[in-house]
């Protein structure tokens, strides 16, 4: 359980409104993005993370250096390695580069293995998936290409196997699950039955000993299927090969999407989550619909107007239930990105509102 413990597809923010009166505040922040790439010191989002030997490292991303999003400006994509100790500052240095510069990928850890799986940049989606070994220098090793290109995915690890769900496949919103098994590589990526569910782009998912859990994500508009994204979720048995439905997100009453949110498991029977998109505003936008605001004005609100989710939500697995354990503005990120470390939760960037990124880095006292 300790391998799959610090696999973090996202985490929980448990103790961020502070301890009892005398205490420090559960939440500090402890630095931002390094500027050794021009505009990464901006803040990015759909980065890659990851710790190990109380360093924390962070790789790729994107964001919108130049010119805002709504004015057209051009996404940029980075590849820089770089480390800093985990302490009160953070102080950068860099310590190699991915092959590509790279964002929206699966981010995945199990002890040193820090794996990234996908993901694209300005020339397209991408297949491949390598291993970066933290406790040699960052020594990176290929790993079999997935059978297709894959983008705006999710992964995980549980039992020795690399689990990665949903996305766009080839340039189309998914329901193939990827698995590799880390003691036969060269076995390449096998697939697994197909989730019953339309595709899902940018879901969160979580594994535990027993099943791969998988939440969220959205499917576009395709023939006479209106776009949708998705509350549900679904667990797919190691045991029996099966995929069995979850129950929705739920917070004060609400159904909440975890779409471009975070998820970890925290133990065997309890998977945490938080952030995402607002399903309403975001339904009318990726519909076309835009009867909730005009589309010319739909990058020009205010943060608070896309009512990005606030809550901390937690899963348990043995009662089959969602509850919210929180709720704290400093969830309502997209694309943002936690790890969990002694007792402690880093929290990494993301955007405040689409195409606005924010470089701030923060740890919560768990």
């Amino acid at each position: 359980m300790k391998k799959i413990f610090s696999i973090l597809i996202g985490a929980s923010l448990l103790g961020c409104a502070g301890g009892p009166k005398g205490e420090a505040p559960a939440l500090k922040e402890i630095g931002t993005m390094p500027a050794f790439e021009q505009g990464f010191e901006q803040g990015v989002s759909a980065c890659y993370a990851a710790t190990f030997d109380n360093l924390l490292y962070l790789s790729g991303g994107c964001n919108f250096p130049e010119k805002p999003a709504a004015e057209g400006g051009a996404k940029r994509y980075y590849n820089g390695i770089y480390c800093a100790v985990l302490g009160d500052t953070l102080q950068w240095k860099k310590v190699g580069e991915l092959p590509a510069a790279s964002g929206y990928g699966a981010n995945i850890q199990d002890g040193n293995r820090w794996f990234i799986v996908g993901g694209m940049n300005g020339d397209g989606a991408s297949s491949s998936a390598i291993c970066i070994d933290l406790g040699n220098a960052c020594k990176i090793e290929r790993l079999p290409d997935l059978p297709c290109t894959v983008d705006n995915t999710s992964g995980a690890v549980a039992c020795d196997r690399l689990y990665v769900t949903g996305g766009n496949a080839d340039g189309k919103a998914s329901n193939r699950t990827f698995v590799l098994d880390l003691n036969n590589i060269a076995d390449g990526w096998q697939e697994l039955p197909l989730m019953p569910s339309r595709g899902r782009v940018q879901p969160v998912c979580a594994a535990n000993s027993t099943a791969l859990f998988v939440w969220g994500g959205f499917s576009p508009a395709d023939g006479d299927l209106p776009a949708e994204v998705h509350t549900d979720g679904w667990c797919y048995s190691f045991a029996t090969g099966v995929w069995m439905p979850l129950p929705v997100s739920v917070a004060d009453g609400e159904e909440i999407t975890l779409s471009g949110g975070t998820m970890a498991l925290l133990n065997d029977s309890t998977i945490v989550a938080a952030g995402g998109v607002n399903r309403e505003i975001f339904t009318d936008a990726i519909s076309g619909t835009y009867a909730l605001i005009d589309k010319a004005d739909y990058m020009l609100q205010p943060s608070e107007w896309y009512r990005f989710n606030p809550n901390l939500l937690i899963y348990d697995v043995e009662k089959n239930e969602w509850s919210a354990a929180d709720k704290n503005s400093a969830y309502a990120r997209a694309g943002a990105l936690m790890l969990s470390y002694n007792g402690y939760i880093i929290y990494i960037g993301g955007e405040l509102k689409p195409g606005i990124r924010t470089p701030q880095i923060h740890r919560y006292r768990l």
